[in-house]
């Protein structure tokens, strides 16, 4: 009996330390940029390309989704300020691409803590990412 005891003792120990470090993870929240961004560029021959992406942002908690939802049109403004300006190898390469994804996370969390004294931001993901 004893040894029954102690055998459910330990489970529950375990089961709660096990619960209780699960708490300590945050879960995140994720706010897709709708409708896609289209903007265009211009080559070095003065063509113009277009391109079009599906952004969606990771983030920490419900504060950082009002936020996002609050400030959408200078978050777009940048975004597309930003698309505009790579050149088109920039754009085509995938180092290129990964680069001007961390750029764009990192200026608009720059833009939120001007505008809320908050980087809400973890992540910026590319869920469409096209060339025209």
């Amino acid at each position: 009996m004893n040894k029954l005891f102690w055998l459910l003792s330990m489970v529950t120990a375990s089961l709660s330390t096990a619960v209780s470090a699960n708490d300590h993870q945050p879960v995140y929240i994720y706010f897709g940029l709708e409708p896609d961004i289209i903007t265009n560029y211009t080559s070095e021959t003065n063509k113009i390309g277009f391109i079009n992406v599906s952004v969606e942002f990771m983030l920490a908690d419900n504060n950082g989704l009002d936020i996002i939802e609050m400030h959408e049109p200078l978050i777009r403004d940048k975004i597309i300020s930003l698309l505009g300006q790579q050149s088109p190898q920039h754009l085509r390469s995938l180092t290129g691409r990964e680069e001007i994804r961390k750029e764009i996370q990192n200026e608009v969390n720059s833009l939120l803590k001007q505008e809320t004294g908050e980087a809400v931001i973890e992540n910026l993901l590319f869920t469409k990412y096209l060339l025209m």
